[in-house]
Formats: structure tokens, sequence, C-alpha cells
């Protein structure tokens, strides 16, 4: 078959191709449209030291404290992916999110270490208080893993985590941008329908 033919294909049945195009775009505007409203948060935590080196002798408690504050931002980064700490939060929260498998615990939060002491915690919520509540659950149960470090250390290591208020904002949603898209994979697939229907009427 040539080229030709084929454009005289989806010329003759260019109306089915819109029609197919049309409910694609539609189901795909309204499943955008009825999706709940998310919330994002960007939770900044920083790594103080809690004591300092009680010594008349040359000092090497800057130095240390920056290489233990580097150790445990990793460890923080780390903590956020576990299920064990993730389900805490959301118990000590009160908030239920509704976890369907381990993998699900794994990505809600996503930390990232942007210095030996800042690390930035960012996730999704139904709503701004239940941002809140997570917030503050997640320094409560990270300072208890950081008491648990110091206590474990004899006092060596001894940090705070503390963080200023949440940032957090309402999630757009692209209604605009999932109908055209959705508009072009109903053409494409409108385009797919009829040659398979062709090939299969002879």
């Amino acid at each position: 078959m040539e080229l030709k033919e084929y454009f005289e294909i989806i010329k003759r049945k260019f109306k089915l191709i819109i029609a197919v195009a049309f409910v694609v775009t539609s189901s795909t505007f309204l499943f955008s449209a009825l999706q709940p409203t998310r919330y994002e948060t960007s939770l900044s935590l920083f790594l103080s030291k809690d004591k300092s080196q009680q010594t008349d002798d040359f000092k090497y408690d800057g130095y240390y404290a920056l290489e233990a504050s580097e150790k445990i931002a990793d460890s923080i980064t780390q903590w956020a992916k576990s299920p064990e700490l993730v389900n805490a939060v959301y118990q000590k929260a009160e908030v239920d999110d509704g976890f369907q498998s381990l993998k699900s615990y794994t990505k809600k939060f996503n930390a990232k270490k942007m210095s030996p002491q800042y690390v930035e915690v960012k996730f999704e919520t139904n709503n701004a208080e239940e941002a809140d509540k997570i917030s503050k659950a997640i320094v409560e149960e990270i300072n208890d893993k950081v008491i648990k470090l110091e206590k474990d250390s004899e006092g060596e290591i001894s940090f705070l985590v503390s963080n200023e208020n949440p940032i957090i904002i309402q999630k757009q949603k692209n209604i605009f941008l999932n109908s055209m898209i959705g508009f072009i994979s109903g053409i494409a697939f409108g385009i797919f329908f009829v040659f398979f229907r062709r090939y299969f009427s002879k």
C-alpha cells in the first residue's frame, strides 16, 4: 500500500478519528478535574551541635562537629526511606495515607542533603493541616533517633534537629496540559483503530 492510500483512508475516516480523540480527551479532562487537591511541602532540617568540647587544650570540636553532622545528614536521608520511620511519623501525626505496599512507604518522603548541616524533605498530603502535623512528627522522630545515637556513643555525638516553618503550597492541576496530551493520544489511537479495523475487515 502506498503512502497516498494511507492518507485517503485517514481522510475517509476522519470523523471517526476525531470522535475517538474527543472521547479520549473528554475522559482525560474529567479524570484530571476529579483528582483530589494535593499539597506539596518542603521541610528544612538543620543540624546544630548540642554540646561543645570542654577543654583548655587545642579544640577539634568544630572540625569533628562538621564531620559528624555530615554523617548524620546522610543518615537522615536514609531514615526518610525507612518504612519504620515513615510509619512512626504517620502514627504520631495521626494521619492515615492508606499505604498499600512497602514501596509506597519508601517513596513517601524525598530527602536530600543540601549541605553537611542541612537536609530538605519533600512530601505530598491531602491538605495543609496534615502537612503541618507530619512536618512536626518528622522533626520529633528524627530527634529521637539522634538522641539514641548520642546514648549509643556515650555522649560523643550530640546534635539537635530544628526546622523553620515548612513551606506548604497547593499543587496545581495540569488539566489543560493533560487534555492536550489526551487529544494527541486520541488522534494516534483513532488512526490505529481505523487501520486495525480495516485490516480485520478484509
